[in-house]
């Protein structure tokens, strides 16, 4: 029938678009970079800046696509990134509290908020 689901996308996502975040496997393990997209259902993210490769392209019918060799970022796996938090300046676990009017918030483990998700991209 369909592909499985992934396991992180029934959840609330704990990494958003715009969060500061770091590699923790892989070549270029260590790096820091914002998130520009996130794909809750595939379980991966795109980052500034890391994990960037060069794609060979010809060029489009209508000369609207230039060609040659381009640089971009591929996603990268949820699991592979951590939130750093804006008060410590490391790497931190995110979790949600829910607050008295009855919405939850994204706070890294030193208390501090993190930034909140904008709906209807």
């Amino acid at each position: 029938m369909g592909s499985p689901v992934n396991r992180q996308s029934l959840s609330k996502q704990k990494i958003v678009k715009g969060d500061t975040v770091v590699l923790r496997r892989g070549k270029e393990k260590g790096k820091r970079g914002i998130v520009k997209h996130v794909w809750p259902k595939d379980g991966c993210a795109t980052v500034e800046g890391l994990n960037v490769v060069k794609r060979h392209t010809k060029p489009g019918a209508t000369g609207v696509q230039a060609g040659g060799i381009l640089e971009k970022e591929m996603p990268i796996p949820l699991s592979a990134l951590m939130v750093i938090d804006p008060k410590t300046d490391r790497p931190t676990r995110v979790r949600r509290i829910r607050q008295s009017d009855g919405t939850s918030v994204r706070v890294a483990k030193s208390g501090e908020q993190l930034l909140v998700p904008v709906k209807g991209r």
